[in-house]
């Protein structure tokens, strides 16, 4: 597994931290919008990297909130739509014959990673994937880190002047 290196503009994290130092406690819609903001950056990343056909692909790029009790905390998932699943889900004509065991296959995953196909001399040849996906969510990284902070620390201010102004 390789490891992540993960760096801030400190003068960005510092106004954050002082900001919060103020307000006390980290309101859940500062954190709330500000991911939403991060990922949504991080959406159009992938999808400008999608290899597109008809375009479904592209349009099936879905952002899904995690359900927490946890207060401050927002995970936001990048997946296909599943109301989708129509159009993704592809009936395999013989089930089994290279290994797999489902009746049908799902486009976007064979898209990004990679699928068996049969060889013109006989047997299976691997058609790489695109890993559209997991390159462009790497590459936009600290775009989403450098966001995230820098509107939270917008909005704190803004939570702040509202809560204190005279």
């Amino acid at each position: 597994m390789r490891g992540f290196d993960l760096t801030f503009d400190a003068r960005d994290l510092k106004r954050f931290e002082k900001t919060l130092d103020k307000m006390g406690k980290l309101p859940q819609k500062v954190v709330t919008s500000s991911v939403n903001k991060g990922t949504t950056i991080v959406r159009r990343a992938v999808r400008s990297e999608v290899p597109v056909q008809t375009g479904a692909l592209k349009r099936g790029i879905i952002r899904k909130a995690e359900k927490t009790k946890v207060k401050g905390k927002k995970v936001n998932d990048l997946m296909f739509d599943p109301a989708m699943n129509d159009i993704f889900q592809k009936p395999i004509k013989n089930p089994g014959e290279a290994g797999g065991k489902s009746p049908t296959g799902y486009y976007p995953a064979s898209m990004e990673y990679g699928f068996l196909t049969r060889s013109k001399g006989g047997g299976y040849s691997y058609v790489p994937g695109y890993h559209f996906m997991r390159d462009e969510t790497e590459a936009s990284r600290e775009a989403f880190n450098r966001t995230v902070i820098r509107d939270a620390a917008d909005k704190l201010e803004k939570e702040w002047v509202k809560k204190h102004a005279t």
